[in-house]
């Protein structure tokens, strides 16, 4: 019997590791000698298991895309527990460390080159709009009143708050900024009070 294949296993550990390097040091940092020191594997085994650097940037550009769109998914399932906005906050600014800002820097990094690759730059955006659509969706149930400008505005200021955690995540800023962000999305909220 022949031994099953590790292409998967191991282009998802090749992935990783890219994903930590982009995170570190950005994409063009992101080099083939530190991808393959990161995932421990000989620098040959990269063009093997990913192809040539431009295959292995789009592979980055899915597996950051695939991430994120499971995620979104993830919380709209979540998201439909929700009864209030302070629980919709709550539900977003949770301090957990099963949270992983690498991927938030590699989709910020991967944005970058949206010039010169407009489909993955789209695809990028479409991930982001996905995001955006579930809390505005969530916001519509919570406050029927609201306008949709009004929905779509507060959605796309609690996002805002949202992903300054993890571009911010480099620099260590102070805990309570985690704190202050969760209060920015909270007054946002008061804005569908005033709707009301």
């Amino acid at each position: 019997m022949p031994r099953p294949s590790l292409k998967d296993q191991r282009s998802a550990e090749i992935l990783d590791a890219y994903l930590t390097c982009v995170a570190q040091f950005g994409l063009e940092g992101a080099t083939q000698d530190r991808i393959a020191a990161q995932a421990q594997v000989k620098r040959p085994l990269l063009r093997h298991y990913l192809g040539n650097r431009d295959q292995m940037v789009a592979a980055l550009n899915d597996h950051v895309i695939n991430t994120f769109n499971a995620k979104t998914r993830d919380l709209v399932q979540a998201l439909d527990t929700v009864e209030t906005p302070l629980a919709l906050v709550d539900l977003l600014f949770v301090d957990t460390k099963e949270h992983d800002p690498r991927l938030l820097l590699a989709w910020q990094a991967l944005t970058a080159t949206a010039p010169e690759h407009p489909d993955r730059g789209a695809a990028l955006l479409d991930s982001l709009d996905q995001f955006l659509i579930a809390l505005t969706d969530t916001l519509r149930r919570l406050a029927p009143e609201a306008t949709p400008a009004t929905l779509r505005a507060v959605a796309q200021g609690i996002s805002s708050a949202f992903v300054t955690l993890d571009s911010l995540s480099p620099l260590a800023p102070p805990p309570n900024w985690r704190a202050e962000l969760r209060q920015a999305a909270l007054l946002l909220t008061r804005c569908l009070e005033d709707a009301a």
